[in-house]
């Protein structure tokens, strides 16, 4: 199993204790990425003898910070140097605020099968103390997208114990 992690993120959020840097700067990911492909490079000579990968992760930050080429690109330098599974996980975190239909289908073409939707709670006070406003609505379109692009595992992450959250604010996300 292999984990990349793209640590840019448009925003910060206040519950994240992920290793990220926060910035509207997108020329910032380039360099960034260009170094993940040698290291990429490097690491896979340490496997000379298996090379072979069942599930590969991309996680952060915010994946979906990238442009769909940018993330192909990377996938390419992963199958490039080792050997990914036909039959293997291919999965990556999105933040439903910065895709949109043509995006999902975009992530499907480059070989993920698997997606999971950052959510933490639906609940507009908690998502204002957390900084993280989303709709309900703009969410289960994503969800929704990534059904019709065929996506076999579909996920959204829940976080209880946020600021302002109550059981009850909770069990109305959980609804």
């Amino acid at each position: 199993a292999l984990y990349l992690h793209l640590p840019f993120c448009r925003d910060i959020c206040f519950y994240c204790a992920c290793n990220k840097i926060v910035t509207r700067d997108r020329a910032k990911t380039g360099r960034y990425l260009d170094f993940l492909k040698q290291e990429i490079a490097l690491q896979s000579t340490v496997f000379s003898h298996d090379r072979r990968v069942g599930e590969l992760h991309f996680g952060g930050g915010t994946p979906t910070y990238y442009d769909p080429a940018d993330l192909r690109g990377l996938r390419d330098a992963v199958a490039a140097h080792f050997d990914l599974a036909s039959d293997g996980e291919c999965s990556i975190e999105v933040d439903p605020r910065t895709v949109n239909a043509e995006y999902v289908e975009a992530l499907r073409e480059i070989g993920f099968n698997r997606v999971s939707f950052g959510v933490q709670d639906f609940d507009e006070d908690v998502q204002k103390a957390v900084h993280r406003l989303q709709s309900e609505a703009e969410t289960m379109d994503a969800i929704a997208a990534a059904r019709r692009a065929g996506f076999g595992s579909v996920n959204i992450d829940l976080i209880y114990g946020l600021p302002k959250q109550t059981a009850g604010t909770f069990e109305r996300t959980l609804i």
